[in-house]
């Protein structure tokens, strides 16, 4: 199964359109970023609009008519930042069908793939439709029976109090590993390249479709990563003994879990829409450059 949908995207024109700007906060970068990304729109006859968040955050993008991601979202939306600032807007959007585009400004941003010298001819390719949306699955997360969030990269059982916690796993209902230690990550493909990867989970080829399983400094050192595929419904058990513990979504969004809780995941039926240029014709050099050779 693929990993995305493609296509191309033929109805956009230039005027008329309305595209929001999303930036990181406390970046001098992104903020100088933003701004000229702003200009550039207001040459090609766009109205902008940026987040409300960010124009708290910045004085200089305060004259700009705001919006809310969760609740008036613009068919169109460009992120300045970092990985973080594309997931929390994905997290707001929830589902909703902006396309975003990412400006990359920091040291990783491994999601948002143009970078800052390439800033005006990719705006440029935005506002005219010279791209590919990429529709990328989320995970639905679930805390007993209630939903919780969909997820991007993924979701983590791991200790609140640096104590050892006691996990069960479930596939499909089947047991498949029992941990001892600080916790659990599950991820999509999108988010094998993340806190996964960091915890000793593989390098996923984004063409695949499945959910890792990554055990976090588990006692039993026999414990490897699970492959599953992303129809699969997985489930973390709270065993007795446990210490505090909570549960990250994304890395955005964290909620306390105790003793007997059942963590669930499934595929999330909200796909991501992204605008990608040239997205595919250097992922694993990028993988390279931005996060395995990370300094």
């Amino acid at each position: 199964m693929s990993l995305m949908s493609v296509r191309e995207d033929e109805d956009a024109v230039a005027g008329g359109q309305v595209i929001g700007i999303v930036v990181k906060p406390e970046s001098s970068v992104a903020e100088e970023s933003a701004k000229k990304v702003a200009r550039l729109l207001e040459d090609m006859g766009v109205d902008v609009v940026v987040d409300n968040d960010s124009r708290m955050h910045y004085e200089s993008l305060s004259r700009y008519k705001g919006f809310d991601l969760q609740d008036d979202p613009p068919p169109k939306i460009i992120v300045i930042g970092g990985d973080g600032t594309l997931l929390r807007t994905f997290m707001l959007l929830d589902g909703r069908p902006s396309i975003v585009m990412g400006i990359r400004a920091g040291k990783r941003g491994f999601l948002l793939d143009v970078e800052q010298y390439e800033i005006e001819d990719r705006v440029r390719d935005f506002v005219m439709g010279r791209y590919r949306v990429e529709e990328h699955w989320r995970a639905q997360v679930y805390l007993g029976d209630k939903p919780v969030s969909c997820v991007l990269n993924d979701a983590v059982v791991m200790t609140k109090m640096g104590k050892m916690v006691k996990l069960s796993v479930y596939i499909d209902g089947e047991r498949v590993m029992g941990i001892d230690g600080d916790g659990v990550i599950i991820s999509t493909t999108t988010g094998s390249s993340a806190y996964s990867l960091s915890a000793g989970g593989p390098v996923i080829d984004p063409r695949l479709d499945v959910m890792v399983i990554t055990p976090m400094n588990p006692v039993q050192l026999f414990l490897r990563p699970i492959v599953a595929p992303s129809d699969s419904t997985i489930e973390v058990e709270i065993a007795p003994g446990s210490s505090g513990l909570f549960l990250s979504l994304d890395g955005q969004h964290n909620v306390d879990i105790g003793i007997g809780d059942i963590v669930t995941v499934k595929r999330c039926d909200k796909p991501v829409r992204v605008a990608r240029f040239k997205w595919w014709e250097n992922y694993y050099e990028r993988l390279y450059t931005r996060l395995l050779t990370y300094w």
